[in-house]
């Protein structure tokens, strides 16, 4: 797989992708939509066509097959997080978003299928009029939830959070961004400081005897 990313057709390809900014994890949430939308199309697909499933049972296997590969794809590939998830901070919220996209590509699913029906529309036809009418819906709630991921779910909560890559982040800032000075290891802390240097003291000659009564005189 490493290999595969290091030809020069595909790092051309990924290279826009590289970076931590905003635009750069919204060129990744892209990409990995596409991945989520080429598997929930072809479920639907399946569903519908090949087993003549009504259009709420495939859109609803669509977004289940969908989801996993979306979540863990967003999460370590286009916010380069790692570890464990946590369950209200990011699972929960993913997971709503995703019940959010369901609910609205029901209500076009169910209105294609019927039009579909009323109409006599059926086989490839069907699905793929059920396909897009899912797509549409989706769409429609895809911006909302970039701007929801990027702000609440997946965001920076320091370097001490669950969740923090320290790694992967250094890996998507590329080249010319400067890494934070190492943490001092516990032999370095433990070493004793090195003593400060002392200047050498000159005592000065004391005054000959013979010269107190001579001043004392005049």
């Amino acid at each position: 797989m490493r290999s595969v990313l290091r030809l020069p057709f595909v790092d051309r390809v990924l290279s826009p992708t590289r970076g931590d900014r905003p635009m750069h994890k919204f060129i990744r949430y892209s990409m990995v939509s596409v991945v989520a939308i080429v598997i929930s199309q072809v479920t639907i697909l399946i569903c519908a066509w090949v087993f003549g499933l009504s259009g709420i049972v495939a859109n609803t296997i669509g977004a289940l097959a969908a989801t996993p590969a979306s979540y863990e794809l967003n999460r370590k590939w286009a916010w380069g997080r790692s570890g464990k998830s946590h369950m209200w901070r990011e699972v929960a919220p993913f997971w709503a978003l995703t019940l959010l996209g369901w609910l609205a590509s029901t209500g076009t699913v169910q209105i294609a299928d019927n039009m579909c029906k009323s109409h006599g529309v059926t086989g490839l036809s069907r699905a793929v009029a059920i396909m897009g009418a899912s797509l549409f819906a989706y769409g429609v709630v895809w911006i909302v939830k970039f701007v929801v991921f990027n702000r609440l779910v997946f965001v920076d909560r320091g370097p001490g959070a669950p969740g923090a890559d320290s790694d992967a982040v250094a890996v998507l800032d590329g080249p010319g961004t400067a890494s934070p000075a190492p943490a001092p290891t516990a032999a370095a802390a433990a070493a004793p400081a090195a003593p400060a240097a002392v200047a050498p003291v000159v005592a000065r000659p004391a005054a000959p005897a013979w010269e107190g009564p001579a001043r004392a005189g005049r």
